[in-house]
């Protein structure tokens, strides 16, 4: 009898590990993310591990291998080398669910053919604010000559967390690593389970990294905070000798009557776009070219498996976010 018993468990065990090669073989083309870890260098919050293949087919499907410094690059980074643009944002801009040659950083260099460099250190979960928080160790690390790119996909953010950020207390994006974390990490399923069902279900279909972000109303308090939020922007942006230039990427909401618009606060954009001219800081809102690709049956947002404009930029919008920015920097420069 005991032996019948061990024997079915044997059975069950070896059922349950063969069950468990099989998805995590399943998920190492289906779902299959880099552990991240604490950017030392402080230029992010943290980065990917290098030179790691990826490959997510939760929306859209896309392959590809991390660089050198852990980061959604076609190419290696040499330390020194010369960087025009330094590109930075949050998931949209790390482009994980594009082909990598479709990535707005891929993009903006084949549209440069080779006269300019640009170099994305776009990371998931990096709102604005935490793209201003790294910004000066950013800009002292990678020494872009000509401009500094942030995407932003709202311009919503609470005074407080403004505030935080300019006083360099904004709290950082942990990285769980180390010993039996890592190694479960590692295990494609098990990413997978946490990811949907642990972490947030909005992380699975990419309504993450602040896309909407609940601010204050709009009150004196915003408007200080947010001036307070660009200077430190424009100043650090001076002190290492680039142009800054914020990049409004607002998801497109589509009406019951088949029209589209961008849940945009008027008043703060407008508030946004003055204080950016006035402190030297170009503005570019990605709003009529959305709409502008809606009209022509082409949406900037989603995947064929997910819904319509839910989720990251698809290859269109990765295209029209890179050929508006390419042009408003010919426009800028004369």
């Amino acid at each position: 009898m005991t032996r019948a018993v061990f024997k079915w468990i044997g059975k069950a065990v070896g059922a349950g590990l063969l069950a468990l090669a099989l998805l995590c073989l399943f998920c190492w083309f289906y779902y299959n993310v880099p552990v991240h870890y604490t950017n030392e260098t402080g230029a992010t919050e943290y980065k990917w591990e290098a030179g790691r293949f990826y490959s997510k087919g939760t929306e859209g499907f896309a392959l590809g291998r991390t660089n050198n410094d852990g980061f959604n690059n076609l190419l290696d980074y040499t330390p020194g080398e010369d960087i025009d643009i330094l590109l930075m944002g949050s998931s949209h801009m790390e482009g994980f669910n594009v082909a990598q040659d479709e990535n707005a950083a891929a993009r903006l260099n084949e549209f440069f053919g080779g006269q300019r460099y640009v170099y994305n250190i776009g990371t998931a979960g990096h709102t604005m604010l935490y793209c201003v928080k790294r910004l000066d160790s950013a800009l002292a690390l990678y020494a872009p000559k000509d401009w500094v790119l942030i995407e932003t996909m709202s311009l919503d953010f609470a005074p407080e967390d403004m505030e935080a950020v300019v006083e360099g207390t904004y709290p950082d994006i942990p990285s769980h690593t180390g010993g039996l974390l890592t190694l479960l990490q590692k295990i494609p399923v098990l990413r997978l389970f946490y990811t949907k069902y642990v972490k947030r279900s909005e992380l699975f279909s990419g309504m993450a990294d602040g896309q909407y972000e609940e601010g204050a109303a709009f009150t004196g308090s915003y408007a200080e905070s947010l001036e307070r939020l660009l200077d430190k922007l424009a100043s650090e942006s001076k002190a290492h000798g680039v142009l800054p230039m914020v990049v409004y990427s607002p998801p497109l909401l589509i009406d019951p009557d088949g029209s589209a618009h961008a849940d945009t606060d008027p008043e703060k954009l407008a508030l946004f776009a003055s204080l950016c001219r006035e402190k030297g800081i170009e503005f570019l809102d990605l709003t009529q070219p959305y709409l502008a690709a809606y009209d022509s049956c082409v949406l900037p947002f989603g995947y064929s498996n997910t819904a319509p404009s839910v989720g990251h930029l698809n290859r269109h919008g990765h295209r029209i976010f890179a050929e508006a920015a390419a042009a408003r920097i010919a426009e800028r420069e004369g």
